[in-house]
């Protein structure tokens, strides 16, 4: 179905073990999944509900419970299970009453991003398969965590980077890779900028939100609408806006394309130059890095289109250049005789089929085609620009050691403090 075989080849020996007895281990509590995968969704906001509506009509799985902090998301998140598929879901507001079911074989983990580490850790050792959300972390310590986690309790991770699952990029990345724009010496993903307001507004907590469990592992402060809703816009909860909202997904696809997975150097700078623009978080950012030969540039700003498109990806190699988003595909010069290729339009930002690969690599124990191992890279790229916009420098990366190269000052972001009693 997927064209990921030269994927499979070259990646296989570094993300999973192939004794049979890992094999053995990782089946954990899945016993009749030749049947339906019996999930729960952790975090009904936005994206969580997206994930709803298309697995409760999805014939691979059946939802057993959904779970919120806040009671009327997940009375709602019922709602819709129950009208979508004739099931009525358990709900629960503490994640923690769902890892404790042995019924629930994998969860989907569509909370907000400072929650993303600890949930998918915490069900791994819980013996669940976890489809986690971009980006998969919010420091570079939290993302090994997790891939190491996932590994020695021998679970699938998939990540919401759909991309790698949509017909329109796989196909692109078969031509970049068969050679047809030559060898890529540069590429560019751009997209808007952050639309996130400064200021709050502290107001008493909503009846039925458990403020302090949605804060969870971040600093202790007031209620305010706009840091539960615009959680993106706050340092304490996202790394860079859309730097690492729409920045995974695009640097995902740059590394896809590449074929490398760490820079050898980052360089960011950005400002919101706007007033009230930008909450903690810049509204404008360009940064460069340097990949083993290779150029890419991420572009934050206002007005930003290339290859007539508003957001996207460019490849620009030895004998011709592709432009990419999610709709198509485009091959210059024309000369190069290929048509502009057009892909299915997105009915939902919870791709279907990128459910049902994870579905498949809970029955197998086969790489999912947005293995953890491979979703922590492209997270970790947008978290370095992040850091380098914070230290105002270029940054020099050793993708070995996972630190910064003699810079104790950046390496003291690649790391963040738990609130108690919460912890890695």
């Amino acid at each position: 179905m997927m064209r990921r075989r030269d994927f499979l080849k070259k990646t296989s020996s570094l993300f999973f073990l192939s004794s049979s007895s890992y094999f053995s281990k990782a089946l954990g509590n899945s016993q009749s999944l030749s049947n339906s995968v019996r999930i729960a969704v952790i975090g009904t906001g936005g994206m969580g509900t997206r994930h709803l509506e298309a697995l409760a009509v999805n014939p691979q799985c059946v939802i057993l419970a959904v779970c919120d902090v806040a009671k009327s998301r997940y009375y709602e998140a019922i709602k819709i299970v129950e009208n979508l598929s004739n099931k009525t879901p358990d709900g629960y507001q503490d994640f923690r009453r769902v890892l404790e079911r042995s019924d629930i074989d994998a969860v989907f983990v569509a909370t907000p991003d400072h929650w993303h580490p600890l949930i998918t850790i915490m069900a791994c050792k819980a013996g669940k398969d976890v489809y986690v959300e971009k980006p998969v972390c919010t420091t570079i310590q939290e993302g090994r965590a997790m891939v190491d986690t996932a590994r020695r309790y021998g679970r699938v991770v998939q990540v919401g980077t759909q991309q790698r699952s949509m017909p329109v990029f796989q196909k692109a990345m078969h031509l970049i890779h068969s050679g047809v724009i030559g060898t890529i010496t540069s590429a560019r993903a751009w997209v808007g900028v952050n639309e996130w307001k400064a200021g709050e507004k502290i107001e008493p907590i909503p009846k039925g939100l458990d403020w302090d469990l949605w804060l969870g592992p971040a600093p202790y402060v007031p209620f305010s609408k706009e840091r539960f809703v615009g959680f993106m816009g706050f340092f304490d909860y996202a790394r860079g806006g859309q730097l690492t909202n729409w920045g995974i997904h695009l640097m995902d696809v740059v590394h896809w394309g590449i074929q490398q997975d760490s820079p050898l150097t980052v360089y960011a700078s950005g400002g919101s130059y706007r007033q009230g623009a930008g909450a903690d978080n810049y509204e404008t950012i360009e940064a460069v890095f340097e990949y083993p030969g290779c150029l890419v540039t991420w572009e934050q700003r206002h007005s930003s289109t290339h290859g007539n498109k508003a957001y996207g990806i460019a490849f620009y190699g030895t004998e011709g250049a592709l432009f990419i988003d999610r709709n198509s595909f485009i091959i210059k010069p024309d000369s190069k005789g290929i048509p502009e290729f057009i892909g299915e339009p997105e009915k939902s930002w919870a791709n279907p089929q990128h459910h049902n690969n994870f579905f498949e690599c809970i029955r197998t124990r086969n790489i999912p085609v947005a293995d953890i191992e491979q979703g922590f890279r492209s997270t970790s790229a947008v978290l370095l620009a992040g850091i380098s916009l914070r230290c105002k420098r270029k940054l020099v990366w050793d993708k070995n050691t996972e630190r910064f190269v003699n810079d104790s000052d950046a390496n003291k972001y690649l790391i963040r403090a738990y609130r108690p009693p919460w912890h890695l």
